[in-house]
């Protein structure tokens, strides 16, 4: 069967500095996928290759067999793909429920409102839709931003280090909110430096270093890979 998203040799170069080195991966349908290594390995710049906010200087990206390598971010949004960033981006002057209807109307004003209260009820935000981003807990104004995106109705969610600043609390709920998603079969592509939490939740890893893929598959599999103990995770104690 055909990878949902399916990413061949792609290259990016900063001047002298190579982000990304013929990168090979793949992301199924109805699964979570993370993207893990250590700083400067080019996690950050793939996923912004693949969204459109980086143009590739070689390679190509395919969702459902259909390139988009070149195409600007909204486009791709459009195609079917929604991200969250490392730091969070919300519309502070507006309230919960419109920062999701903005999205949701990407997908056309019919039934847009209908979309915005469905994804806010998946995230566990519908009793906030009234207050300001502001008033929200940290792990909420994460949440909201992942609410914004499945307001896009993507087949591909990408979520950039969604659990950077959550207590262990909130990274056991995320935990249980990325596998909800999974279930309504959207595929989320997720990087992330919480090992427990990746570990727990990926059906699939891709481990990048030096922007290279040297390791991809199970989440066993890849803990125990010589490469990826010596470039990322380190003997296990």
């Amino acid at each position: 069967m055909r990878a949902l998203l399916e990413i061949r040799d792609v290259v990016k170069r900063f001047q002298g500095v190579v982000a990304l080195d013929g990168v090979n991966a793949d992301v199924n349908k109805d699964t979570i996928t993370s993207v893990i290594g250590p700083n400067g390995s080019g996690k950050t710049s793939l996923m912004n290759v693949i969204t459109g906010f980086y143009r590739a200087d070689r390679g190509n990206v395919r969702l459902c067999g259909k390139p988009f390598t070149g195409l600007p971010p909204f486009r791709i949004a459009r195609a079917g793909i929604a991200r969250t960033f490392q730091h969070i981006r919300l519309f502070d002057e507006l309230d919960v429920f419109s920062n999701v209807l903005v999205a949701a109307e990407q997908r056309g004003v019919a039934q847009a409102r209908q979309r915005a209260g469905m994804a806010l009820d998946l995230v566990g935000l519908s009793a906030s839709a009234h207050q300001k981003p502001g008033a929200l807990p940290y792990g909420y104004r994460r949440r909201l931003e992942i609410a914004r995106a499945l307001a896009t109705e993507p087949q591909l969610l990408i979520l950039d280090e969604p659990a950077a600043g959550m207590n262990s609390t909130e990274k056991v709920a995320l935990g249980e909110l990325l596998r909800e998603i999974r279930g309504r079969k959207i595929a989320v592509l997720l990087v992330e430096h919480d090992m427990d939490l990746v570990m727990n939740i990926s059906d699939h890893i891709i481990a990048l270093n030096f922007g290279r893929t040297i390791a991809a598959g199970r989440p066993d599999d890849v803990r125990r890979n010589p490469q990826v103990v010596e470039a990322y995770l380190g003997p296990e104690q």
